[in-house]
């Protein structure tokens, strides 16, 4: 049985999608080779004919993301995390269109794969399907492809790491009034963001230093987790946080919201603070500040890597093989 990877769903996704779908794709080997679907048409158009992809019969279909065909045979759909129901959409009037969409791709999925025992929880938690449809496979945290990990230090002043978006679940605007309620600017720390922020966090930098970059390149984003006095990483929700698995691979030390997916991914790594109290994450900042780095020693087990993770693919694509 061939295997098709969906493309298309994998190019109009997110950064962290796309790093997944590459980070498996460089190490999955599979007996008749890898296919993959072309984007033939772009905007609403290319929305439908994904949607209505037929697939093969004797090929199996992986969508990297949480979207894909409504009625390919032997669909493989990869949810990372249910932020658009639980924040995005949250009193949106699409949300239910939304979820009666995303309840039917999924339940005609061969399998759901969840990337974290906290994703698998949402979507049960969230659509009709049989627990025994959605299985886990935790995602790697392999250093950023193709960038070497020990670089020249810059003598720039010293900074904090906050990589992000605008979206509500990301916490921004309480991260970015403790961080002006904390001793950081008074001491000369920067906080240096990268993706974007909601006008509310704009306005309560506004006194302090700030940097703010929309997007960098590879070399510089390893660099700044090398450089960063830590990284924080606020977020109410996620499905397993890219950010924070790149910069531990990289050596760099993370403070971390207390959510259930950062518990499993990284309990014994990383600092923990309670992302729902401004007072807390003021608190937890002066102490990261404070704390004499390394904040741990390095782990004793490696890594789990994205080699990791294409071997289990493999052993699901083969399952999958083997009903048929």
């Amino acid at each position: 049985m061939h295997l098709l990877i969906n493309n298309p769903a994998v190019a109009r996704s997110s950064r962290g999608v796309r790093r997944y779908a590459a980070g498996v794709l460089a190490h999955l080997q599979w007996p008749d080779g890898v296919g993959h679907l072309d984007a033939t048409r772009a905007g609403a158009l290319g929305r439908l004919q994904e949607m209505l992809e037929p697939g093969r019969r004797d090929a199996i279909l992986w969508t990297p993301c949480q979207r894909g065909s409504f009625c390919a045979r032997h669909h493989v759909v990869t949810v990372h995390d249910c932020i658009s129901i639980e924040y995005t959409y949250r009193h949106d009037v699409r949300l239910p269109v939304y979820l009666r969409m995303m309840d039917l791709l999924l339940r005609r999925a061969e399998t759901v794969v969840a990337i974290s025992q906290a994703t698998r929880a949402a979507v049960l938690r969230h659509f009709s399907l049989q627990p025994e449809q959605v299985v886990v496979i935790p995602s790697g945290m392999d250093p950023i492809t193709g960038v070497a990990t020990a670089f020249p230090a810059t003598g720039a002043a010293p900074f904090v790491l906050l990589i992000t978006n605008s979206l509500p679940h990301k916490n921004t605007v309480a991260t970015c009034r403790a961080w002006v309620r904390s001793r950081g600017p008074r001491e000369g720390v920067e906080l240096r963001v990268v993706g974007s922020l909601p006008d509310e966090a704009r306005e309560a930098c506004r006194s302090i230093p700030m940097s703010l970059s929309c997007e960098i390149d590879d070399f510089a984003l390893a660099t700044a987790y090398r450089d960063c006095q830590f990284l924080i990483a606020p977020s109410l929700s996620e499905g397993h946080d890219l950010p924070v698995a790149e910069a531990l691979a990289l050596g760099a030390d993370v403070l971390c919201s207390d959510i259930d997916v950062h518990r499993e991914y990284y309990d014994g790594r990383v600092r923990f603070f309670d992302p729902s109290c401004e007072d807390a994450i003021v608190e937890a900042l002066d102490n990261a500040l404070w704390a004499p780095r390394p904040w741990f020693e390095p782990p004793s087990t490696p890594l789990r890597t994205f080699a990791d993770v294409a071997c289990d693919y493999a052993a699901l694509f083969r399952s999958i093989e083997g009903r048929n």
